[in-house]
């Protein structure tokens, strides 16, 4: 009880105030089309994990290639211009005016994607679009929602991922897993760079450093980000109390470090930056799923478990070798400063005569 009042103590004491307003910033998506290309993006970008009612603000406009002319100032006002065409589709003269009308628009920036496989008798003007990098997405096939998501979280600012996931569900998944690598990664590799003795979780372990304290608070803000995004209300201590059973179930520790004993040859012991990827994994993958379905069975957790530690061993072996690269390019740099340091004061005191008999 002890070892949890200090680490729930620590998880209060998160700033969470910047995320709740990063999580509600406005942001705008125009996708300009054809009518099937434009249903091909609203299915895609709306449909999606939606457990919580969704915000009052839309995130997403549709505008058809002929009402580019009457919308030209939200198309310009936009955070991402996506122009969407059906790869198969025949455009009317006023449509193909429409496309072309768009070069003269502004926006902050803007994608272009083509839904299903590219017809050259049907669509001759896709021959000049595919020279600024259409992204061609088949709307039926089960990586759809991901590819137009990587796509669009691509081309926009970073600061406006986290509102974007949380108005378009379509966007969730693709945040999410990027999110929870990132965080992932970011924990593995402070424990290289600081030498932290033992891990702490949101939950489970005693905290025994003080450095440990920088890597439960990266878990707690990943959660709530992770509450952010597939519309949970914002408040921050309610979101952390009903995960908090959740997690606990899902990192056993003992049975996650079994699985990494042995994970590089010679060291004899569990790197702990294998523990700290794979735990940061799982508190994520778990938080997702919650988020998403409110529930979490044992069979999700075998399957978390199994992911991290599959992840946790290419990221500690590749982590394990650039601190050896950087520890031996250190010594020969100390090796090599310590000689010079010698011969400049070998040059510099003058040597001793010996006396004249």
């Amino acid at each position: 009880m002890t070892d949890f009042g200090s680490i729930w103590k620590t998880i209060r004491e998160v700033d969470i105030l910047a995320i709740r307003h990063e999580a509600e910033h406005d942001v705008l998506v125009v996708c300009v089309g054809d009518p099937a290309a434009l249903e091909h993006a609203r299915l895609l970008l709306l449909e999606g994990p939606d457990r919580y009612p969704r915000p009052m603000t839309t995130a997403l406009a549709l505008v058809g290639f002929d009402q580019v002319g009457e919308r030209e100032r939200l198309i310009a006002e936009a955070d991402l211009l996506i122009v969407a065409l059906d790869a198969g589709a025949t455009l009317s003269a006023e449509e193909v005016a429409g496309l072309d009308r768009l070069a003269a628009v502004r926006p902050q920036v803007r994608i272009l994607v083509a839904f299903g496989e590219r017809s050259g008798e049907a669509a001759p003007w896709l021959d000049r679009l595919d020279r600024r990098q259409t992204t061609f997405v088949e709307p039926r096939a089960a990586d759809a929602a991901g590819r137009l998501a990587t796509a669009v979280l691509a081309a926009l600012p970073a600061e406006l991922h986290l509102a974007a996931a949380r108005r378009l569900p379509g966007l969730r998944a693709a945040f999410t897993r990027r999110l929870t690598g990132e965080v992932s990664l970011s924990n593995a590799a402070f424990t290289v760079a600081s030498g932290v003795p033992s891990l702490v979780p949101i939950l489970g372990i005693p905290i025994s450093a003080a450095d440990t304290l920088v890597l439960t608070k990266n878990q707690a803000l990943m959660v709530y980000r992770l509450a952010l995004a597939y519309g949970a209300p914002p408040e921050f201590q309610k979101r952390m109390m009903e995960i908090t059973p959740v997690i606990g179930a899902a990192v056993m520790w003992r049975q996650v470090a079994g699985g990494l004993v042995g994970l590089i040859p010679g060291y004899g012991i569990l790197p702990k930056t294998a523990v700290a990827y794979a735990g940061t994994y799982i508190t994520g993958r778990v938080a997702e799923l919650w988020y998403e379905t409110s529930f979490v069975s044992k069979a999700d957790l075998r399957r978390f478990r199994a992911e991290a530690t599959a992840k946790a061993r290419g990221v500690t072996e590749q982590m394990t070798l650039q601190a050896r690269e950087a520890s031996g390019k250190a010594g020969r740099s100390a090796r090599g400063a310590t000689s010079g340091l010698k011969r400049t004061i070998g040059r510099a005191v003058p040597r001793r005569r010996t006396p004249e008999p």
